[in-house]
């Protein structure tokens, strides 16, 4: 009985960790992204909104979701979208992307909007 209680508890364990949503800790936050050109700042939000300063002061929103391991971020204007990994990160995590036109990129995600 014990080994049977012990398996649902890990299976349900396991559905959990795979319901969690990747981006629960950016919500709230800032991603810096800093590359050739400079640094933008993103703001992602949980209802698959995302808004963006670009080094230029300008500013571009757009929409992102979730298929299976990526997420994809898109503006609705003739550029293609910025697919990532989806995966859950800390604040003062940085990571290494590439831009879809090949240009390396470094994120951080820092507290706070």
């Amino acid at each position: 009985m014990r080994l049977v209680i012990s398996f649902l508890v890990a299976m349900f364990a396991m559905t959990g960790a795979a319901l969690a949503d990747p981006f629960a800790n950016f919500y709230g936050n800032t991603v810096s992204i800093e590359n050739p050109a400079g640094t933008r700042s993103v703001l992602i939000n949980s209802d698959g909104t995302y808004s963006q300063v670009l080094p230029d002061g300008t500013s571009a929103d757009g929409t992102w979701s979730v298929d299976g391991t990526n997420a994809c971020f898109e503006t609705g204007v003739d550029t293609p979208p910025y697919c990532v990994e989806a995966v859950s990160r800390n604040v003062g995590d940085s990571w290494d992307l590439t831009a879809p036109d090949g240009t390396a990129e470094k994120a951080t995600l820092v507290a706070g909007r």
